[in-house]
């Protein structure tokens, strides 16, 4: 691992969550970006630095996946918060089950609480926003739970209709799209407790 190749990283990492058409699955972290230009970079000694902390592909790319998730696109300049969200990744990998039935049963307390019908968890109420986009937007519940909601009912796309939403929210919403495939989980397990859970607001 070198400065160089930290770089690339980095820049396939942006264009992936910043960017509609870019997926870096699909294109495999292709992009544009020579030794010569990064050699021009005043910043490289920060990717130099970055890829002897780090040291391996497999983490670096988990360092800034977990920044980019998080919202954090300046995570090469940001230190101690770069740090600290790459530590919050790596402790919701490892309680990802636990994080979403939690955040399930948080969206059920929410809507209880203030009374609503529970069709508006994820549906829009007049001029209210899904309970989700609200406990999310307000840090209550994690991405990591809306990538795997709309990995199994496809949310996004239909908040995304709402003008409003759109134009306030999108990049917001573009993360947990682009998070995709980051969020490992058991697929099968956490399909049965979300076919529950949407069974039971019925």
């Amino acid at each position: 691992m070198d400065g160089f190749k930290a770089y690339r990283y980095y820049l396939a990492l942006k264009l992936h969550f910043t960017s509609e058409k870019f997926n870096v699955f699909e294109n495999r972290g292709n992009v544009k970006g020579s030794r010569e230009a990064f050699e021009a970079r005043n910043d490289r000694y920060i990717f130099e630095k970055l890829a002897r902390k780090i040291g391996n592909d497999r983490d670096i790319i988990q360092f800034f996946v977990a920044n980019f998730a998080y919202g954090n696109e300046s995570a090469i300049y940001a230190g101690q918060e770069a740090d600290d969200n790459l530590a919050e990744w790596n402790k919701r990998k490892q309680s990802i089950t636990k994080i979403f039935i939690d955040d399930l049963a948080s969206l059920l307390t929410y809507v209880e609480i203030n009374k609503l019908p529970t069709s508006s968890i994820f549906d829009f109420n007049f001029n209210e926003y899904p309970a989700a986009l609200k406990l999310f937007l307000g840090n209550k519940i994690s991405i990591e739970t809306l990538v795997i909601i709309n990995e199994l009912d496809h949310i996004v796309e239909h908040w995304l209709d709402n003008p409003t939403v759109q134009h306030i929210w999108s990049n917001e919403l573009l993360r947990i799209k682009k998070l995709t495939g980051f969020v490992k989980y058991d697929k099968e397990k956490l399909r049965k407790i979300f076919t529950h859970f949407v069974e039971e607001l019925d």
